[in-house]
């Protein structure tokens, strides 16, 4: 059984039909909303007075609801700063005519039309809270008092689900899980902070998954969050009713995943793949939660988690922008050369806490050299004979 489980590498997840010339166009579409939306943000609620100050090396809060202003304001600078549309001077800061201009653009005029974006909707809606945020409030208790709860989540799930960018990451969870089923052997899945389902739903559009899925004995589906939890369960009754005999549906803390005896999937060696779908990089102790997983894996078990790879700032802030205002986001314990960064973690962040957690053996999509225009991927990660 561990021979036929190593013997199943990883080159049977293609991934390129996925990262093709739509997506980057997708991706690059975001950039150019963004660029509106967060000049805006800035001229009305960082540079209203003509200049600010910003110290690059500043250390950062301990409190994560104080983190969050400290990290927005600092982003959304260099962001600025990495595009050339900040003039500084030491420390202090100034926009440049360019900027000016293009935050004092109407919608119609920066697009040469309406626009009937969904992601730039959303942007906007990020927007019209960012002026709370700076003052350190959560940004799903602003969405949800401005908007509502059903809008809230509205605007969640589609950043998160099915914005056209976050593809790469759902179809990679999801193919993982079907590629790890073709062994033909009862599979034990945990699946953490697995949300609203989004590696589930993916999984059903790909040819033969339902009958491969019969392949499972247990799937352990987790969540700190019981409402997500509920939500997701009504989803898969209505979509794939013939899974819930194999799934449980349990609140699990992931950064104490040592704590729970009464969990089977849980314990020393009890499961073949575990899935962390955009949810890895927003443990408070990464280094804990690996070691964790490589206790629960089985020999030759997977573990494959989606990422946004950190990169420049004026390449990457756009795909952090909803999650950069929530608390939560800021919650990681850093711990260098491990971690350096709060929020996501570069590609060398990934592969230094994957190597000191004892995962050796493991691949990452997209190819390195292409995180910069793709940065939505993940890591799959494979544990060896005892």
């Amino acid at each position: 059984m561990i021979e036929q489980h190593e013997q199943l590498d990883f080159h049977g997840l293609d991934m390129q039909d996925v990262y093709s010339a739509e997506y980057t166009g997708q991706v690059e579409a975001i950039r150019f909303e963004a660029a509106l939306v967060l000049s805006r943000i800035a001229m009305r609620h960082i540079f209203a007075s003509g200049a600010a100050q910003h110290d690059r090396t500043a250390r950062p809060p301990r409190s994560v609801v104080e983190r969050q202003p400290f990290f927005f304001r600092k982003r959304l600078i260099e962001y600025l700063d990495d595009r050339g549309e900040l003039l500084r001077d030491g420390t202090q800061y100034r926009p440049t005519s360019g900027l000016i201009e293009r935050a004092e653009m109407s919608d119609q005029a920066y697009f040469g039309g309406e626009s009937h974006s969904p992601t730039f909707a959303a942007m906007r809606c990020i927007e019209a809270i960012a002026g709370g945020v700076l003052q350190g409030r959560d940004g799903l208790v602003l969405l949800e008092e401005k908007f509502g709860p059903a809008e809230t989540w509205r605007i969640w799930d589609y950043l998160m689900v099915d914005a056209a960018p976050k593809r790469a990451c759902n179809s990679l969870a999801a193919r993982a899980l079907d590629h790890r089923l073709s062994t033909g052997l009862p599979t034990v899945v945990f699946e953490g902070g697995a949300g609203l389902g989004a590696t589930i739903r993916e999984a059903l559009q790909i040819e033969g998954f339902r009958r491969r899925a019969q392949l499972i004995s247990l799937f352990g589906f987790t969540d700190i969050s019981r409402p997500l939890i509920k939500r997701a369960k009504n989803m898969l009754a209505d979509t794939a009713p013939e899974l819930l005999e194999v799934m449980t549906f349990d609140r699990v803390d992931l950064d104490v995943l040592d704590e729970y005896e009464d969990l089977p999937y849980l314990q020393d060696g009890a499961t073949d793949v575990i899935i962390f779908e955009s949810v890895l990089h927003d443990v408070e102790n990464l280094h804990r939660v690996l070691t964790a997983c490589r206790r629960i894996l089985k020999p030759g078990g997977w573990l494959a988690f989606t990422i946004g790879s950190r990169g420049r700032p004026g390449m990457f802030f756009p795909f952090e922008m909803l999650q950069s205002t929530l608390h939560s986001y800021y919650r990681a314990e850093l711990d260098p050369p491990r971690r350096t960064n709060v929020g996501y973690l570069t590609i060398n962040e990934w592969k230094t806490s994957l190597l000191d957690a004892g995962f050796t053996d493991f691949q990452i999509f997209p190819a390195i050299s292409d995180h910069e225009k793709w940065p939505y991927g993940g890591i799959v990660a494979r544990t060896g004979s005892p």
